[in-house]
């Protein structure tokens, strides 16, 4: 039954299991527990999508984004989207997308380099895997640990021929497969894509805002990373290596070519004496989610949109209010905004301003 819609939403955490361990940073960023590194590196902050963990014992909705409603109780995201889709999500995206959020969002910690993998793009998962979408990832760099020099590996700077990758992937030739790549540096305030079919790994060190296409399809190209395994049943999402070499771009790139083709320079959109608006992912980069960056020095009305949005405190603190709802905020803390939930004004609170993430759907 449909009800009235609140104008904002607090996000509550969802720690998600990966094969791979971290999360001290994301604790230390957010201030939100002092558990250190273990197997729940991630926090899916606005996820309709189940987490896919072969070889691990199940976990009921793990996965799902959950949020605090205006009386205090919590609800599945997922089950408000598909209660109030054209109050929620905006009538235009229901036409185009469905009830999906369309699109995934999360908090990625690592505390050593993830395993090598590759995800396929939205037309080969269209034709070959009965799925709307593929992987496409965009990452934006929010903190880095103390005395961590992280990198990216992103494509092949060595590449090999289909057949050396296979035999590589199979024997497990850990020295051949590090010789295809070359580190590159991150930093603070970086924003890459990375389109399907190139392989990658985000490095040790790095706490990243990674916004991609709503799917788990992934490829695992290394079996185990510091004692760490891959269950065989993760590694090829359920078929063989032969179909899953389909899916990888063996096009030979050098650290700069990929900076070109993979990272982004943020641009700016509006500024007034209050906010200044930057585009992070846009329509050029991928046509299933956009990222912009607000950093807010005074009273502001955030701008009215037609499609849900989800916002991410990156830096200071504030107050979000709307008529009699209001919400405190500092780093790390995350809410949707329905499409139809009216005016919300942010105030920062603390000394400097306040820089909020806004991811939203595409309308394609």
């Amino acid at each position: 039954m449909s009800t009235s819609v609140p104008p904002f939403l607090q996000i509550l955490t969802n720690r998600v299991r990966r094969n791979y361990t971290g999360g001290a940073l994301l604790e230390q960023w957010t201030g939100e527990g002092n558990g250190g590194d273990d197997e729940r590196p991630e926090d899916w902050i606005a996820s309709t999508v189940r987490a896919v963990n072969p070889g691990l014992g199940e976990i009921k909705d793990e996965g799902l984004t959950r949020v605090r409603l205006p009386d205090g109780g919590e609800r599945i995201l997922a089950d408000l989207l598909a209660e109030q889709p054209d109050d929620f999500l905006g009538e235009r995206h229901v036409e185009n997308t469905g009830h999906e959020l369309g699109f995934l969002a999360k908090l990625l910690d690592s505390a050593i380099r993830l395993h090598v993998q590759a995800h396929p793009t939205a037309k080969f998962s269209q034709e070959h895997l009965a799925s709307r979408y593929g992987k496409l990832e965009t990452y934006v760099v929010l903190a880095v640990r103390e005395g961590a020099d992280p990198y990216l590996r992103l494509g092949f700077q060595h590449a090999p021929t289909r057949d050396e990758w296979k035999r590589i992937i199979e024997e497990q030739d850990i020295p051949a497969m590090d010789a295809c790549f070359e580190r590159i540096p991150l930093q603070v305030g970086d924003v890459w894509r990375v389109p399907g079919g190139l392989p990658h790994a985000i490095g040790e060190g790095a706490l990243v805002l990674e916004v991609m296409e709503p799917s788990d399809w992934v490829v695992r190209c290394e079996f185990e990373r510091e004692g760490i395994v891959v269950p065989p049943e993760g590694r090829f999402m359920r078929r063989g290596l032969d179909f899953c070499l389909n899916i990888f771009d063996y096009t030979e790139r050098s650290v700069s070519d990929i900076r070109e083709l993979c990272q982004i320079q943020p641009k700016v959109l509006a500024e007034t004496d209050t906010c200044r608006e930057e585009e992070l992912v846009g329509r050029a980069h991928t046509d299933c989610f956009g990222v912009n960056r607000l950093t807010i020095s005074g009273e502001t009305q955030l701008p009215a949109s037609e499609r849900i949005g989800l916002y991410l405190v990156s830096e200071g603190e504030g107050q979000l209010a709307s008529g009699d709802h209001s919400l405190s905020l500092r780093k790390g803390s995350r809410f949707i905004r329905p499409a139809k939930g009216g005016e919300v004004s942010v105030t920062p609170t603390g000394e400097g301003p306040l820089e909020l993430c806004h991811c939203y759907p595409g309308l394609a």
